[in-house]
């Protein structure tokens, strides 16, 4: 059986158990838990790959050590089905559990959701998290990209070494792009000259080398020339025109209104497809709204974004007969469906993969 057809099964399991009395750790483990345990290849009846009640330090346990030659590879630590996974208690809880014990990985989930967190990062608690997978997206309209997400933690994935090279990208290409940003806001003289020299002839001035590089590597997020656009959820319009008592009275929003809460898996993705729609002409401005963050060329909007915590969705301004290449694992026309953002074409973005793909439709959508 493949994994959309076992989560399948679970969510018909889980709907039965929430409203029940029976809605605890135990029965979430046995009944919802360990059937996407085993559909990802680890078996919970064998030792050697599944050990229940790890032993951690204070003479506690971890619910699930997963093994791999006998070496716990990721934890695993499960609430029940109606617990909240925000809770700061369960995040530290797993985390520590991980830390103590040398673990690069852990999860926390309820049963429904399943968030990845990479434990050796030298960020705040909440930013070690990778990436998470609901699992009614993997029975839903994005099942085939969902269950992707959620096959990385597959025994072969963690054998393979599949999820460390998704984190060591996601994570490192993070800390690359802020060092750069650092750089670029107080430019050394020898990172100034290295530019300078790669650049070749004729030369540039270093007072305008260093406005370049502030405005290439986007050191003034949220800057005031962003302004946001209005954010009701309604049918999309390809333009918006404001008159200057409109301006006044918007509330203005950050690139970290969107970005504070979501997965690093999702900030990374946000920031290519930020920094490769900006880089498409001299004439794209940002603006930021509460619930989407829109790109203009002009007056006109070509496309827009939607960050959620397993996704970001891009509407483009493209008519879906127009949209090459269509992708139906990934996109869909949204022309009669009421959404937020800008754009009758829709493309649901969950990995670095699509990242070519969605990048050709937004220089078509450019124009």
């Amino acid at each position: 059986m493949g994994i959309t057809e076992e989560v399948a099964k679970v969510l018909t399991v889980a709907d039965k158990l929430k409203g029940s009395k029976a809605a605890n750790e135990a029965n979430t483990k046995v009944l919802l838990v360990e059937p996407i345990l085993a559909v990802l290849g680890w078996n919970p009846r064998d030792l050697d790959q599944v050990e229940r009640e790890w032993r951690v330090y204070d003479n506690t346990s971890l619910d699930y050590a997963l093994k791999v030659d006998g070496e716990a590879v990721l934890f695993l630590e499960a609430k029940g089905i109606n617990k909240n996974l925000d809770d700061k208690g369960f995040i530290a809880q797993t985390l520590n559990y991980a830390n103590n014990d040398g673990v690069v990985w852990c999860v926390l989930t309820n049963g429904l959701t399943y968030r990845v967190y990479k434990t050796n990062e030298s960020v705040s608690m909440e930013k070690k998290l990778l990436f998470e997978v609901d699992l009614a997206d993997v029975a839903g309209e994005s099942a085939a990209d969902a269950a992707r997400s959620l096959a990385l933690l597959s025994r072969e994935s963690l054998i393979r070494g599949d999820l460390d090279r998704w984190g060591e990208r996601v994570f490192t290409d993070s800390r690359v792009r802020r060092g750069l940003s650092q750089l670029a806001m107080s430019p050394p003289e020898p990172f100034l000259e290295a530019v300078e020299k790669a650049m070749g002839a004729p030369p540039v001035p270093l007072d305008k080398l260093r406005e370049s590089l502030v405005r290439v590597f986007d050191t003034q997020r949220g800057a005031a020339n962003e302004q946001p656009t209005p954010s009701t959820l309604r049918r999309p319009s390809s333009t918006i025109v404001a008159t200057s008592t409109q301006e006044r009275h918007r509330k203005e929003f950050t690139i970290d209104h969107h970005t504070a809460d979501k997965p690093a898996a999702v900030v990374e993705m946000f920031e290519q497809l930020d920094e490769y729609g900006r880089s498409l002409g001299a004439d794209v401005t940002r603006r930021v709204a509460k619930y989407y963050i829109a790109y203009f060329r002009g007056k006109k909007s070509f496309f827009s974004l939607q960050l959620q915590r397993q996704r970001i969705l891009v509407y483009l301004a493209l008519d879906s007969r127009v949209a090459k290449p269509w992708n139906a694992d990934t996109m869909r026309d949204v022309s009669a469906i009421g959404h937020y953002g800008l754009g009758d074409t829709e493309y649901s973005v969950r990995g670095l993969t699509h990242l070519s793909e969605v990048r050709e439709l937004m220089t078509l959508a450019y124009g």
